[in-house]
């Protein structure tokens, strides 16, 4: 009796789509961060706001809190890449870096979209702000000439959104592919 076994299951053919994909997503965001980055560096603060609320934090935490998941989301998936030009993935370590990286996205994102975007970060009594972008000067009649950015704010938690769904899908799909494998090392007898 020959032994079939599903070479596509072991190999996760849908990784380098997926890689790359997540790569390309991440290098936007990446550079959307960066520039966010520059204009809240750059952008002054209401002077009247720095009074009562959370004084904006130093460039570098500024620069960590807008690139951390994108500047390591395009290494993890260049060496993704690599690995898959010359090995095959193992699904448990696809599941567990999609997983960990889903995981870490979401975090992210999350603090993006309370800072950034829905103001629950913010409280108008002046009392347990958690996020300082509430200071800065985002009025369109001011005569600032550089300043955060509708359009990057929302670009960049978009694309975010995006990438978790990659890492969602990456995950389950890994989840699968384990599964298979799983299924089929009983069927010919391994554990």
């Amino acid at each position: 009796m020959a032994i079939h076994t599903n070479a596509r299951a072991d190999r996760l053919h849908y990784a380098p789509l997926l890689n790359f994909a997540i790569l390309i997503f991440s290098i936007v965001t990446f550079g959307l961060a960066v520039s966010y980055a520059h204009a809240a560096i750059k952008t002054p603060m209401w002077p009247q706001a720095l009074i009562y609320m959370r004084p904006r934090p130093s460039n570098g935490k500024i620069i960590v809190y807008s690139t951390f998941m994108p500047f390591f989301t395009i290494f993890q998936s260049i060496l993704d890449l690599l690995l898959l030009t010359l090995y095959s993935l193992h699904p448990i370590y696809s599941l567990a870096i999609s997983s960990v990286y889903f995981v870490g996205w979401l975090v992210q994102w999350s603090i993006w979209m309370n800072c950034e975007i829905s103001g629950i970060g913010f409280d108008n009594a002046g009392e347990g702000q958690t996020c300082w972008q509430v200071n800065i000067d985002h009025r369109k009649d001011s005569m600032i000439p550089l300043r955060t950015s509708e359009g990057v704010v929302n670009g960049r938690v978009g694309l975010g959104a995006v990438v978790i769904a990659l890492f969602g899908v990456y995950a389950v799909l890994a989840a699968l592919a384990l599964m298979r494998k799983q299924r089929g090392g009983r069927s010919m007898g391994m554990k």
